[in-house]
């Protein structure tokens, strides 16, 4: 063998070793999402219960069924049921006719999420919506004194429209916990109750009255919440119609 093949020899052996450690470290190593795994953390879990929790479905009850009244039942003088019609047009709302100062209610517990305080004949009104879980809603309208630590939520004045505003942290009550008092409206003396379902469609849905407001398409009967009872309290005190109004279509009618 030729000395000068020797040392070319040596040279090729040694990288060859050297070749095969590199390969045998890289195949022993641990990759980069073995040495950082993505895990799920408590606060992805929460996360992904809360998107959940806001959805609507057949099997879902929402913190209703109400549990108490929303009001003091000898103040009402009657109640138009929704949805009714006046000379201004279709009204989805149930409407309380009152007799001076009443209380106000948690029918069930739920969260303060927005709301308006607005200037209307002369006088001012609070309005606020309540999730009370599954997709369904509770708004009082026309409340003239809420209690202070809901006052707090609004602005120190008065809009003169009632646009709503997102509360920054919505308010937790509890069932049956006073909210406020009202008096109602300036003229009649009224203030409205409502309950809105993300799940349903009323009537007005195949009207199209209210495609620039189509949650009121999702109005449902106060009442379907309350124990039969309790719901009987309230519909005897039902009128389908007063002065220039007609209740249009009974959603609280079976």
């Amino acid at each position: 063998m030729p000395k000068n093949i020797i040392p070319i020899l040596l040279i090729a052996t040694a990288i060859l070793l050297v070749a095969i450690g590199t390969v045998f470290f890289l195949s022993s190593a641990p990759r980069e999402s073995e040495q950082h795994p993505v895990r799920d953390t408590p606060q992805n879990a929460i996360g992904e219960q809360r998107g959940l929790s806001s959805q609507t479905s057949a099997d879902c009850e929402p913190a209703a069924a109400f549990t108490h009244h929303f009001t003091d039942l000898t103040t009402i003088d009657s109640i138009i049921p929704p949805v009714f019609r006046n000379s201004k047009g279709t009204m989805p709302t149930t409407l309380i006719n009152i007799r001076g100062k009443v209380p106000l209610y948690m029918p069930t517990a739920g969260r303060l999420t927005q709301g308006s305080y607005h200037n209307e004949q002369g006088a001012q009104f609070y309005m606020w919506e309540i999730d009370v879980g599954c997709g369904v809603t509770v708004v009082f309208d026309h409340v003239t004194e809420p209690v202070e630590k809901i006052r707090q939520l609004f602005p120190t004045s008065p809009r003169n429209d009632s646009r709503t505003d997102l509360f920054k942290t919505p308010l937790a009550m509890a069932a049956g916990e006073l909210i406020g008092y009202t008096t109602g409206s300036v003229n009649a003396h009224n203030w409205n109750f409502a309950v809105y379902d993300a799940a349903e469609k009323n009537f007005l849905w195949d009207t199209g009255a209210f495609n620039d407001q189509p949650k009121y398409y999702t109005q449902v009967c106060p009442l379907k919440y309350y124990p039969e009872s309790m719901a009987q309290a309230y519909e005897k005190l039902f009128l389908l119609s007063l002065r220039d109004l007609t209740v249009e279509q009974n959603l609280c009618q079976d």
